[in-house]
């Protein structure tokens, strides 16, 4: 069983591990220690900040790391809850799967109290860290697989009042887009956990192909502090107020139908760039089977019409694969 000691009733900065017993090949009483920060200034909102639940997305653990280490307990209302590598044997390896387990943090949830490490972790975060939230802020990029035009992701909530509300802290982080989307495997991601309670939910993509540039790293630590703005935390200076005023573009993935998956093992040749407006049959790249000779280079169309907000994320590309996502504008 996971456990955290922390005393959620003191104010001030606390930083603690949340202890996760495990026990593998290399090491047989293994006690893994996830790196927790928790900052409270009295009464106000609690918020969870969570980064690195896949482990080859590193805007996450960066942003939360160089805020959990520089913020004021001054500066701050409420109980901030920091967790920058939640998937920590993960982002250790550089790998979006734990290599304790093999296992996809965000996809084991609601968890598994027994289960093996990663089945734990999510057991605790949803029965532990989500109760004591208000609101969750999951930090997520593209990893090396994707690479997504900077944007925060929400799920459409049944209540059109919460879909504001979701929309609306979205809208704080200031990414280029806002992608509103129901995913198929929602019923075992964390922010159905969330959702289920009540509780705002935010994610995002950052980036990807497993690397972590100035911008994405900018970006996502700016988008961070204007969250924490929005949602009461920290106080709004005026040119954070002037930066609110900068509207974000409002984009959905309506369904399978706008995603084009690969066939073949190939290299892929991307022809637009990220964000780029494109209509259905577009050629957005270029298939090379440099492995035959008889095989020309086929060209990746377009499924619908949109604009460009994900490609893969390294060169080689295999089947099954996802090779572009196309959304198009939100319509409510």
């Amino acid at each position: 069983m996971a456990s955290l000691e922390i005393d959620w009733n003191r104010d001030g900065r606390q930083a603690s591990y949340i202890q996760v017993p495990s026990s593998t090949n290399q090491s047989a009483w293994q006690n893994l220690r996830i790196p927790v920060f928790v900052i409270r200034n009295g009464p106000g909102p609690t918020t969870l900040l969570l980064g690195g639940s896949h482990g080859d997305e590193y805007e996450g653990p960066v942003a939360l790391s160089k805020f959990a280490h520089s913020v004021g307990v001054d500066e701050i209302k409420g109980t901030l809850i920091v967790v920058p590598a939640i998937n920590l044997p993960a982002v250790l390896a550089g790998a979006r799967l734990s290599p304790l387990d093999g296992l996809n943090l965000n996809r084991e949830f609601p968890g598994n109290v027994h289960g093996s490490a990663t089945q734990r972790i999510a057991h605790f975060i949803s029965t532990e860290l989500v109760p004591r939230a208000d609101n969750v802020f999951d930090i997520h990029s593209g990893g090396r697989s994707l690479r997504f035009e900077l944007c925060t992701f929400i799920h459409e909530q049944p209540d059109p009042e919460r879909t504001r509300s979701f929309l609306a802290a979205a809208e704080a982080f200031g990414a280029p887009l806002i992608v509103v989307i129901r995913e198929p495997h929602a019923d075992v991601m964390l922010d159905d956990v969330v959702e289920s309670s009540g509780k705002l939910m935010l994610s995002s993509e950052l980036g990807g192909s497993g690397i972590i540039t100035a911008e994405t790293a900018r970006v996502s630590y700016e988008g961070l502090l204007g969250v924490l703005r929005h949602l009461g935390h920290l106080t709004p200076s005026a040119d954070d107020r002037a930066a609110l005023r900068k509207t974000s573009r409002r984009v959905s993935v309506p369904g399978s139908d706008y995603y084009v998956h690969a066939d073949d093992t190939a290299l892929f040749e991307p022809a637009l760039d990220l964000g780029a407006p494109v209509e259905k049959g577009t050629v957005i790249g270029h298939l090379h089977y440099v492995d035959r000779v008889e095989r020309k280079p086929t060209p990746v169309l377009s499924p619908q019409s949109g604009l460009l907000l994900c490609l893969h994320g390294q060169g080689v590309v295999h089947r099954n694969d996802t090779l572009v996502v196309v959304a198009r504008d939100y319509r409510p």
